[in-house]
């Protein structure tokens, strides 16, 4: 094959990848929230918050009109009365994409303090496809596996990402992983949930397949999460000093525990959280 169809090849196959997983890989948007506020008019967008005090805080920077059914979700969680939300929403009659900031331009002031303020964070964003997919990324790996199990064995499709997939979550400047540094000492890091579009049309018109979705991820948050929590305190227990932040040498130390848990290959939240326990002892 010569080499100019090999290219031509190559960029089909990278563009057909990219689209399948994130129509929003190859959307510019606005790099800063500064910018689309200079561009827009107020009456386009509206931003929703409920503070309860959590240590928790679900976001929706895409909310709305922008990705469809991803509000609906943070709102579903925010029901319980348990988790800080915030919802960034598109309110025109069409057109909402042009309201979009990727993750990693996200800076509209009040999800930047919220997220600063909370130990751990969700991002609930969009993702291409008429499948019924949820794509799992972000920095905490831990309670990304947690979730991820838990809306398994409630029969959902869930795949995990990684760095090089486009909506993997994981870069710092992902407005998810800004999150409070862990027993103040580094960061963390949060989870984002990327939810493709035939899902979310589904959550968005069905309640029960809402209900069912949302009280999965709570039960995640708010029954496992919390052992899971004490036990990656006892792996802590020897931390550093706060503004060593990641190249703390306990911070590396975390990490590889964290990948040894999830080399255990649990199969379930209870299998999970004994692989924590079992490595925390050791």
């Amino acid at each position: 094959m010569k080499k100019q169809s090999l290219k031509i090849l190559a960029l089909v196959m990278l563009f057909t990848f990219g689209i399948g997983i994130s129509a929003y890989a190859f959307i510019t948007g606005y790099h800063s929230f500064a910018e689309l506020a200079a561009a827009e008019d107020p009456s386009s967008y509206t931003v929703k918050t409920n503070v309860v005090g959590s240590d928790t805080t679900i976001l929706a920077i895409h909310g709305g009109g922008i990705e469809r059914g991803t509000s609906e979700v943070v709102k579903a969680l925010g029901g319980s009365g348990k988790y800080n939300t915030y919802s960034f929403e598109g309110l025109k009659e069409a057109d909402n994409g042009s309201l979009f900031m990727k993750a990693i331009n996200f800076d509209e002031p009040t999800a930047v303090s919220l997220v600063n303020q909370s130990d751990y964070t969700v991002s609930v964003i969009g993702a291409a496809g008429d499948d019924e997919v949820t794509y799992i990324g972000g920095q905490n790996k831990l309670l990304a596996e947690l979730i991820r199990l838990q809306l398994t064995a409630k029969g959902y499709n869930v795949q995990t990402l990684s760095i090089p997939d486009r909506i993997a979550g994981v870069m710092n400047s992902n407005i998810v992983n800004k999150n409070k540094l862990f027993n103040d000492s580094y960061q963390l890091g949060g989870v984002q949930i990327a939810i493709s579009k035939g899902l979310r049309d589904k959550l968005a018109t069905d309640s029960g397949t809402l209900n069912d979705y949302s009280g999965t991820i709570n039960q995640a948050l708010s029954e496992s999460w919390p052992t899971i929590v004490q036990l990656m305190e006892k792996i802590n227990a020897d931390k550093g000093q706060g503004f060593l932040n990641r190249f703390n040498p306990e911070k590396r130390n975390f990490d590889k525990k964290v990948d040894k848990v999830l080399e255990k290959g649990a199969n379930n939240h209870q299998e999970l959280i004994e692989d924590v326990k079992a490595v925390s002892e050791e």
